[in-house]
């Protein structure tokens, strides 16, 4: 039965919490939204794919010690919960359980220092090609220093859908290695658009050229993005910290401010643009409807003034609060920490998807999560 508007949605207020189906889909938001150790923490773990599902979320969110002991219970396969009823899994890791699993168990083990990028190559060339796979992959290649080999990974990844932010700064890196560095800012800019406050795409793109061992790129690449004109003033700012963490010069640094005030029509531009961004702060027109949800300080007057806190704790040991708009009764989780407030589902999908027995393919929930973003 749908639920009227101004109804609050029953499914959210059981005793003992949401239901897994529930949970799943907020960690699907989550995901989306690049709260990778967020997702995990609010996945149930019931069912042999939820596992597989958190394996996943604690490779992406660099949990190496938890992504391990999720992929050695998957392995062995004697919990309840991840005991396979269709086919005899492995209890050896010279013969994995599936070319997925031992796919994640190699990358773990690299982002981890113990392992190494021809073993996770070989393991992904078992695996059914797909924009998952190529995600993985890059952030293992890139995490050894790898860039020529994570850049057309990263950029097929985002061709497939993928909407981490670290596909794009892996991409602007390579162009920034070829001294592109105009598509390369482009590239970073459309992170800078999608980022949270505490992340930095700017700095980001240096540190992946300085590992690559590009340490002159990325000094260009700090000094052309502060000196900029065309971008954000704050766009300019982590430039401009991310030139003084590589140690861009004085001088050079000077000569790029110079070419930004010199464009006095572009500064007009910029404040008008900052005027009307206040403006439409304030502004309480129901906009719940359709939103991908709303980042940074500037969400909190219409939280305060729109929205109507339904659960203050929704899920244990997540920050976040539980938010219900009473004009089209559609529910939101605000991060307060994280300063990000996400549309999620009330009540369970009417259809649930088919997991893959097989495990030769990342799972659904992944598969969403190279689908959405909030807008840029």
């Amino acid at each position: 039965m749908p639920v009227r508007p101004g109804q609050i949605p029953p499914s959210v207020l059981r005793a003992d919490g949401p239901p897994p189906e529930v949970l799943r889909q907020w960690s699907d938001a989550l995901s989306a939204a690049g709260l990778y150790t967020e997702a995990l923490d609010v996945h149930p773990a019931q069912e042999r794919v939820d596992v597989v599902r958190q394996a996943e979320l604690a490779v992406l969110a660099g949990l190496h010690a938890r992504s391990q002991e999720l992929l050695d219970e998957l392995v062995e396969g004697t919990s309840e919960r991840t005991r396979r009823n269709v086919t005899v899994i492995s209890k050896s890791r010279l013969a994995p359980a599936s070319p997925w699993l031992d796919l994640l168990g190699r990358v773990s083990e690299l982002l981890a220092g113990t392992g190494d990028l021809t073993a996770v190559q070989e393991a992904a060339s078992k695996v059914q090609p797909s924009a998952g796979l190529d995600w993985i992959v890059a952030l293992a290649a890139v995490s050894v220093g790898d860039l020529v080999t994570a850049a057309p990974l990263a950029r097929s990844a985002r061709a497939g859908g993928c909407r981490d932010l670290r596909m794009l700064t892996i991409a602007a890196a390579d162009l920034a290695r070829q001294e592109d560095y105009g598509q390369a800012l482009g590239l970073t800019g459309q992170a800078q658009r999608i980022a949270l406050p505490d992340e930095d795409p700017a700095a980001l793109t240096v540190h992946v050229l300085q590992r690559c061992g590009f340490g002159g790129p990325a000094k260009a690449l700090a000094a052309e993005g502060m000196g900029d004109a065309s971008l954000p003033p704050s766009f300019r700012a982590d430039w401009k910290a991310a030139a003084t963490g590589v140690g861009v010069g004085g001088l050079d640094m000077f000569r790029q401010r110079v070419r930004v005030h010199t464009r006095r029509s572009l500064r007009r531009q910029e404040r008008r643009a900052r005027e009307a961004e206040a403006i439409a702060a304030y502004d309480l027109t129901c906009r719940c409807y359709g939103s991908g949800g709303w980042i940074g300080p500037a969400r909190q007057f219409y939280l305060q003034h729109h929205l109507h806190e339904l659960l203050p704790a929704p899920v244990a040991g997540l920050d976040a609060r539980l938010m219900i708009c009473r004009i089209t009764s559609l529910t939101f989780l605000d991060l307060v920490a994280r300063e990000i407030t996400l549309p999620v589902p009330s009540s369970p999908p009417t259809t649930l998807p088919v997991p893959d027995v097989s495990e030769e393919r990342p799972t659904p929930g992944m598969g969403v999560s190279l689908g959405l973003a909030l807008p840029a």
